[in-house]
């Protein structure tokens, strides 16, 4: 299935316009079909503009969850301390809490951050490409591919276990399904395409977008090492065998996209 797909803001940060009054609200809900809408229609009756939100449950085995939103209170016809009154009022609602973040409008009411079930944290590709530079600055040209490949390579191999134990693929071209779906929902890159034949070990992986590449400077030769290595490390778990990935085209070197070839070992 083709579908449309566009750039997604991380729940951290909003950009407040002038005039605008930022606040954000955090509402637990009890986990029963129309909660948010209720929420949101005192919202809404409210007069009260909602920049962004995310809903998400608490905990697996509890029956609630939180829906946490920036609003814009310029416009309310209703004071802070009504509205959190009335939120509270409401069959749905355990708790609502409203506070002004300052000076600048972050998400102040939740930490740590989570992927599944794993923290993880945000990072601008400015100050992740920072850390690259000075690594790089330290070790050789090949020291810095061997350390990043071998970082990588463990990663994928270690990431392809936890897959296969939590989804419990029923075969190994799902588990290599299950990592491709999942680079582009993290913003890894998003594979475009991909012919691979996990039985004969062969084939190729685009990989457009691919943040590795992107934040490299230009130059002749591909620098994707880390992500080659994660691919390594995954399919071989996936195949049950060694094999070897090279990248062919990479972005780094000017290339449209990143292009990863299997093969045998």
């Amino acid at each position: 299935m083709r579908v449309d797909v566009y750039p997604k803001r991380v729940f951290t940060f909003v950009e407040s316009r002038p005039g605008e009054d930022i606040y954000e609200i955090r509402v637990m809900l009890r986990d029963v079909p129309g909660a948010l809408a209720k929420t949101a229609n005192v919202i809404a009756e409210a007069g009260i503009n909602i920049k962004t939100s995310i809903v998400f449950a608490s905990l697996p085995n509890e029956k609630q969850g939180f829906w946490t939103a920036f609003i814009d209170v310029s416009n309310s016809k209703i004071g802070i301390d009504e509205l959190t009154e009335k939120l509270n009022a409401l069959d749905v609602v355990l708790n609502a809490q409203i506070v002004k973040p300052k000076p600048a409008a972050y998400d102040i009411m939740h930490f740590p951050i989570q992927h599944g079930e794993e923290r993880a944290v945000v990072m601008p590709i400015s100050l992740l490409k920072n850390l690259f530079e000075e690594i790089e600055k330290i070790l050789t040209p090949s020291g810095f591919a061997a350390v990043f490949y071998n970082a990588g390579k463990r990663s994928g191999e270690n990431f392809a276990k936890y897959y296969r134990e939590k989804f419990n693929p029923k075969t190994k071209e799902e588990l290599a399904e299950l990592l491709f779906l999942c680079t582009g929902a993290i913003g890894w890159g998003r594979v475009e395409t991909y012919s691979l034949d996990l039985n004969r070990i062969s084939g190729k992986v685009r990989l457009v977008g691919n943040i590795e590449g992107a934040m490299r400077n230009k130059g002749a030769e591909p620098v994707c090492h880390w992500t080659r290595g994660f691919l390594t490390g995954y399919l071989s778990i996936a195949t049950g065998r060694e094999i070897e990935v090279k990248e062919i085209k990479c972005i780094g070197k000017g290339d449209e996209y990143c292009e990863f070839q299997l093969e045998a070992k």
